[in-house]
């Protein structure tokens, strides 16, 4: 029988969020995933909140897909407004009830394949971030 191992590329900053401010969208640059799509891509969500979170306490991580690379998915990319945020790809929340530094790994797995994707990250915390980050490592597989 054959073997079938998979393994993690290496942790790679895809955007970072900086100060971004409570209620507001931030979109990273198109992501290509290239020709050979892998198996997984997991993403690393980070945050460090500036006070005390309030209201919704989380940030939301979602996907804008496209199989071109120019025509992809509606729905919000900055900016506070979320009329079409449900148009967007979910992918997962972190939550975030104190001030501490809140870290949480996602899989792209059951989402549409696209080779291009670009991520949007909504500050729901009800307060502003000190610092944050999104980290992607492909999974791939070999027999």
């Amino acid at each position: 029988m054959t073997t079938f191992t998979q393994s993690q590329g290496a942790r790679t900053s895809v955007l970072n969020l900086g100060t971004l401010a409570s209620g507001t969208y931030i979109t990273s640059a198109a992501i290509d995933l290239g020709p050979a799509i892998p198996l997984d891509v997991i993403f690393e969500l980070e945050c460090d909140p500036n006070g005390t979170p309030t209201g919704n306490k989380q940030l939301i991580l979602f996907a804008k897909l496209s199989l071109d690379n120019v025509n992809f998915g509606s729905g919000p990319e900055s900016g506070t407004d979320a009329t079409n945020e449900a148009d967007l790809h979910w992918i997962g929340t972190l939550s975030c009830n104190d001030t501490n530094a809140h870290r949480k790994l996602f899989s792209l797995q059951g989402l549409p394949i696209s080779r291009y994707l670009k991520l949007v990250v909504k500050n729901d915390l009800g307060v502003a971030l000190t610092s944050g980050n999104v980290y992607r490592a492909d999974i791939t597989g070999a027999a």
